[in-house]
């Protein structure tokens, strides 16, 4: 299936299965082995416990994501969040400084081979974003600017007639940004301002901001509430229990 197939067939597809549908042909006509989608709408009402739906992702290192948490320590979709164009997973470390747990997690990746791949945003309608990740063969080479352009397009093409076919997110608690997200899953485990800083790799100040804002959007004044509003809102995929 080429470019111009799938974005005809994307703007006629009545669900948001029959899109899936389209991007695992779409995938499979380009040896693309893995694709993973995470949007708000996912982050709010999945049915898994971290914000993303995938196909193609070995059922070890799927398992392994769940129970070790290593979502918390996932960079790419943040990286992708906070750029335009699409970049290589093994360019993450140049983009950004990673936190220690965050270049673990990328050679999680490699050491389950799930490498290479790259990642890129996809933009909505009131900020409906989302952060899509693409796994490749081992052998395959490295992509041109142009074709990596193609698997943005097609994927944004995909994204926008997901957008029109569903209401998004009823709770305006699916509004926090990926670095208020974080925050929240950090204070759901207990960490300080300070520890979150040094985690996070940024100032206290800066982690006291976010806090705040993310406390104004929750319409919470604590982090306790902040911990349960997630959870009953779906942010977090917790039990109370582990927060208090």
């Amino acid at each position: 299936m080429n470019f111009q197939a799938f974005t005809k067939l994307s703007r006629q597809a009545d669900s948001p299965g029959a899109i899936w549908a389209l991007v695992q042909r779409y995938a499979q006509a380009h040896k693309i082995r893995i694709v993973t989608y995470r949007s708000i709408d996912v982050q709010t009402y999945g049915d898994t416990n971290y914000p993303a739906i995938e196909f193609g992702m070995p059922a070890a290192f799927r398992e392994m994501y769940i129970h070790e948490k290593l979502f918390l320590n996932n960079p790419l979709p943040r990286l992708a969040l906070s750029r335009v164009e699409p970049f290589y997973w093994s360019d993450a470390q140049a983009l950004d400084a990673l936190r220690p747990a965050e270049i673990a997690y990328l050679d999680k990746l490699k050491d389950a081979g799930v490498w290479p791949g790259i990642a890129f945003q996809v933009f909505g309608p009131e900020a409906r974003n989302a952060a899509v990740g693409m796994c490749f063969e081992p052998d395959a080479p490295r992509l041109s600017p142009d074709a990596l352009a193609e698997f943005q397009l097609a994927s944004q093409s995909a994204h926008q007639r997901f957008c029109a076919l569903t209401d998004g997110p009823k709770s305006p608690y699916a509004r926090l940004s990926p670095r208020e997200l974080e925050v929240l899953r950090w204070i759901a485990q207990g960490k300080s301002n300070s520890v979150m800083a040094d985690i996070m790799g940024i100032s206290r100040h800066t982690v006291d901001t976010i806090t705040r804002r993310m406390f104004e959007k929750l319409e919470v004044t604590d982090r306790t509430r902040a911990a349960v509003r997630g959870i009953s809102s779906g942010l977090l995929r917790q039990s109370v229990d582990n927060i208090m």
